[in-house]
């Protein structure tokens, strides 16, 4: 469980922040064994992209507003 932990704080910190070659490279060879950590890089994508489209930052509401 201590590699999901490590694994789950890089996806995390993928979306704040560059990751080195060997933290992509940690997380590249993990992701493919684990369902979980697959599930949670998903998850994170989707709240990312909600909380975007909610603040405005994606720009998709002025897309919108135009219409």
């Amino acid at each position: 469980m201590g590699k999901c932990k490590n694994i789950t704080r890089l996806l995390s910190d993928a979306l704040d922040r560059p990751l080195s070659a060997g933290e992509w490279i940690a997380v590249g060879l993990h992701l493919p064994t684990c369902s979980g950590c697959r599930n949670y890089r998903k998850h994170i994508g989707l709240l990312r992209a909600a909380s975007r489209e909610v603040s405005g930052l994606d720009g998709a509401s002025e897309v919108r507003s135009e219409e």
